[in-house]
């Protein structure tokens, strides 16, 4: 695991993950370093948790459908099967860069929050 130095005084830090709740529930986490600097890791409201949940259940589901034995199904069954496993990644893409964009933004907007 490499090592986390601090920009300010230079020491090694060993992360211990602390929040931050404010309002409309923005949620920042953060550490900091023995001479009190602090580093941002991320940044979530609840519409981007529930995304987050949302692109976890995707996931499962695609990893079940992925675990399917298409062998001994018919053409047409084995059709829809890849079409829809298809779709959900392509879905679980495009909701993963949503949620990109959105935690980048909130960032920008809450990083003088520490």
């Amino acid at each position: 695991m490499n090592k986390i130095i601090c920009d300010s005084c230079k020491q090694e830090i060993k992360p211990k993950i602390e929040k931050k709740f404010l309002d409309k529930g923005i949620v920042i986490q953060f550490f900091r370093c023995k001479c009190s600097e602090k580093y941002l890791i991320d940044v979530t409201d609840k519409e981007i948790r529930e995304k987050q949940q949302e692109h976890a259940e995707m996931i499962k589901a695609i990893n079940l459908l992925l675990d399917i034995d298409i062998s001994k199904m018919d053409d047409e069954e084995k059709a829809k099967a890849i079409a829809t496993t298809a779709k959900l990644q392509d879905n679980a893409k495009q909701l993963l860069n949503e949620i990109k964009e959105a935690k980048a933004e909130l960032k920008e907007r809450y990083e003088g929050e520490l």
